[in-house]
């Protein structure tokens, strides 16, 4: 594969599917090679795209635990895999799996303090992967839900960097659309935060 995503968090709620869908949407919508693997036991993902009668890119249930290994037969070489994670709390092994084989591991939280001290349980998940990858993951936050205009975002933003963390530019803001977005057929446009942050992570692997 040419390039693999995860969003993971330890709590549910905390937008991974959402993110997941419409930046798969996002990067096929730049006519790029996309195949979606939801690891998630829920199925959330695969619901959704039953919902609109298919997704326009091969959507995977992957929900075991050697979900990692099984990455890569979903995968051609010029194909971008982003995987949908559950919780960690819940389902650690499914998510130690895959962490142990991406190349971009992003943590999505809402800027509130109480995501940032949840954060924690992540960073211990993420040494312990660290010690049995190959090759080291490029990790990073994604700051999601966020208010126009509101402190909270860069308060958030600055405290995460203060404890070591990557936090990508892009950022997703807090829209009715996003929130509502589960079952309809998403519609990315050029410049729109999720085209933003489909940019961030080709540019990020040396794709664009």
């Amino acid at each position: 594969m040419k390039l693999s995503i995860a969003l993971a968090n330890l709590k549910p709620g905390t937008g991974k599917t959402t993110t997941s869908v419409l930046l798969a949407y996002a990067l096929h919508r730049r006519g790029l090679d996309v195949a979606l693997a939801d690891c998630d036991p829920a199925g959330s993902a695969l619901a959704w795209s039953d919902a609109v009668e298919g997704f326009p890119f091969g959507v995977y249930g992957l929900a075991v635990k050697d979900a990692g290994k099984r990455l890569a037969g979903i995968a051609g070489p010029d194909t971008i895999v982003v995987a949908d994670l559950p919780q960690a709390e819940d389902h650690g092994a499914i998510v130690r799996s895959v962490l142990r084989r991406v190349d971009e591991i992003t943590i999505p939280v809402a800027p509130t303090t109480i995501e940032v001290e949840r954060t924690s349980g992540m960073g211990d998940i993420l040494d312990e992967v660290a010690e049995v990858r190959a090759e080291k993951a490029r990790v990073a936050v994604l700051l999601n839900r966020v208010v126009g205009g509101a402190r909270s975002g860069s308060d958030v933003r600055d405290a995460f960097t203060e404890l070591g963390y990557d936090v990508l530019q892009s950022q997703i803001p807090r829209r009715e659309v996003y929130a509502l977005a589960f079952g309809v057929e998403p519609q990315i446009r050029p410049g729109d935060p999720f085209d933003l942050l489909a940019e961030t992570y080709l540019t990020r692997a040396g794709l664009l």
